[in-house]
């Protein structure tokens, strides 16, 4: 009782700290997940499109149609501007192509000597070679329909129909058994873990260590208090700290989630949540077993290993799916793989029966982290004994 009272003081006056991380490791969450969440793709094709000032000189049926297909796949402008205007406009950003049709276009466009629309651009972009390329493919596809015989109005209408990306281009959106990311709440429990290592881990761990000043050290080995009963009391502090954060997240994921809350995906989810939480307590009790010194020196480096290094190889930031077979063999010795596969069985809609044996892994790696912690204290305390 004396240890936890002690830890609370600690916390408590480092209440900001947790508080202000708390808030934005909540932002960060918020953000991956409105990124990844939401409805499921529908597999339709949309075409880039810019920023571009056309100018109609001719004004004919032929002109007409030039704009009217412009406007289909570019944001339009209509306007005239002087040479030196069209430059600054493009060149500064604004507009990526300036096209001016020119008076007589349709009358002169099957002759030979043709009118040709000016396109003002800048070479060195991407985006005005291609609208360049768009509005010379639609010119050319009417000319070759009426050089084929047909009349101006049917090579126009046959020129929209072959050139509409939509009639020859079609996405298959491929729906992926093993795992569905357009889950709302499988895109921000997915993140939770390393909010949950970041917080805990960065705002308890000075507290632990402060255990393990020497001062603070010798006082506590001369009371009747064991290294055991120490290190069990200090865990007890960290997971009654860990459970406050934990509640602090539901209410969140709650709050954000709306309608989807209160079902058994969001139960389970919370409860493989919280199993994750109490490993990350024995976590923080295991790295603070050894000397203060070196936990504090490198405090910073071991936490970033600790967040980061299990995010990445335990499917959090990178899927499963898409990790190698080495990366997942290294994985699964790792409590973000076993909490990453649970997800995906809850999101598949497997019940809690379903659920043990990946629960049953994310668990025993928090118990093997506390007995090692609790073996690498009495192990300290007998080589210093001796």
């Amino acid at each position: 009782m004396q240890v936890f009272k002690a830890f609370m003081k600690i916390v408590k006056s480092n209440w900001v700290g947790i508080v202000l991380y708390f808030g934005i490791c909540v932002l960060m969450t918020v953000m991956v997940a409105s990124q990844y969440g939401g409805k499921e793709s529908q597999g339709k094709f949309v075409s880039t499109n810019t920023s571009i000032i056309v100018n109609d000189n001719d004004n004919t049926e032929l002109s007409k149609a030039v704009v009217k297909y412009l406007k289909s796949t570019q944001k339009v402008s209509v306007g005239k501007y002087s040479e030196d205007n069209v430059k600054d406009m493009i060149y500064s950003g604004y507009y990526t192509a300036y096209i001016d049709i020119p008076k007589g276009f349709m009358d002169k466009h099957l002759s030979e000597d043709a009118l040709e629309i000016s396109t003002v651009f800048d070479t060195s972009q991407a985006a005005g070679n291609f609208v360049s390329l768009q509005l010379s493919s639609f010119v050319d596809g009417v000319l070759r329909f009426e050089n084929a015989g047909f009349s101006m109005d049917e090579a126009i209408k046959k020129t929209e129909e072959a050139v509409d990306t939509e009639d020859f281009i079609e996405l298959e959106a491929v729906k992926n058994n093993n795992s569905n990311t357009n889950s709302k709440t499988y895109s921000l429990f997915l993140f939770l873990p390393y909010a949950i290592m970041s917080i805990i881990l960065w705002c308890l761990l000075p507290a632990v260590l402060r255990f393990n000043v020497k001062d603070v050290k010798d006082r506590t080995d001369v009371s009747p208090l064991s290294s055991t009963r120490k290190r069990l009391s200090l865990f007890g502090s960290s997971a009654f700290v860990s459970l406050l954060v934990y509640i602090g997240i539901v209410i969140f994921t709650g709050v954000f989630l709306k309608g989807d809350i209160l079902t058994e995906k969001w139960n389970l989810s919370i409860l493989n949540l919280l199993i994750f939480t109490l490993v990350t307590g024995g976590m923080l009790i295991l790295i603070t077993s050894f000397p203060t010194t070196g936990v504090l020196k490198g405090k910073d480096i071991i936490v970033n290993i600790v967040s980061l290094g299990f995010s990445f190889l335990g499917g959090i930031f990178v899927p499963l799916e898409v990790l190698g077979d080495g990366v997942k063999s290294v994985g699964r010795f790792l409590p973000t793989y076993w909490y990453a596969i649970s997800l995906e069985k809850i999101e598949s809609g497997v019940s809690l029966n379903g659920l043990l044996g990946s629960f049953g892994m994310e668990a025993l790696f928090g118990v093997f982290c506390l007995a090692a912690g609790l073996a690498v204290s009495r192990l300290s305390v007998n080589v210093k004994d001796r």
